[in-house]
């Protein structure tokens, strides 16, 4: 099976190859499809590691070899019937609160965050606003921020945040409205586009 095959599948038919590798072919076809499913997720889980990890590069790129160790070691664990993107940044997500726990670590803003072309208007203000904005995503409790970040960062849908973060649909509206609310309030002495643009509950 060449790796053209492997990237006309999906990322479930992946997770199934890489769970049968009982016989040679299917080893070697597990590898093939690891190998696939890398250079897939692997940019993706960078950026996300950045943003929860305070921007510590070094660490974000020790996580996503890590996840894919825990990937190998949990395979058992998936379900075909479920989507691989959001399983996967489960253990991600997991992995983060584990850190945030020990280390104390806080999100980071990053450049590919949809900003409104006003903003570029006034690079003072934006400047201020980003600032104060970070400032009160970091204020956030660890629950709050993750709901924050996979919502408006990594624009997961609502049903997918609460799967991934095991959580109640009810329980993540009711977080992601806490956090939404919270940093508005912290920044209502700036112009109200700002942060209307920048995110908004759906």
């Amino acid at each position: 099976m060449n790796s053209l095959h492997h990237k006309q599948q999906s990322d479930e038919e992946l997770m199934v190859q890489l769970m049968s590798h009982h016989t040679p072919v299917s080893a070697k076809q597990a590898e093939a499809a690891l190998v696939e499913l890398h250079r897939r997720y692997s940019k993706k889980l960078l950026g996300y590691f950045i943003k929860m990890l305070n921007k510590d590069v070094d660490l974000a790129q020790d996580f996503v070899q890590d996840i894919f160790l825990k990937l190998m070691e949990k395979k058992h664990l998936f379900d075909p019937d479920k989507r691989f993107y959001s399983w996967i940044f489960a253990i991600a997500s997991n992995m983060c609160k584990t850190a945030y726990r020990h280390q104390g670590k806080t999100v980071s803003l990053h450049a590919e965050m949809n900003h409104p072309g006003g903003l570029d208007e006034n690079l003072a203000e934006k400047k201020l606003f980003l600032k104060a904005l970070q400032d009160s995503i970091d204020k956030l409790e660890h629950h709050h921020k993750t709901v924050f970040v996979l919502r408006y960062l990594e624009h997961f849908p609502l049903n997918e945040i609460a799967e991934i973060t095991e959580s109640s649909l009810g329980t993540v509206k009711s977080r992601l409205f806490y956090a939404t609310k919270k940093i508005t309030d912290q920044l209502k002495h700036f112009d109200p586009s700002f942060e209307t643009t920048i995110f908004k509950l759906n």
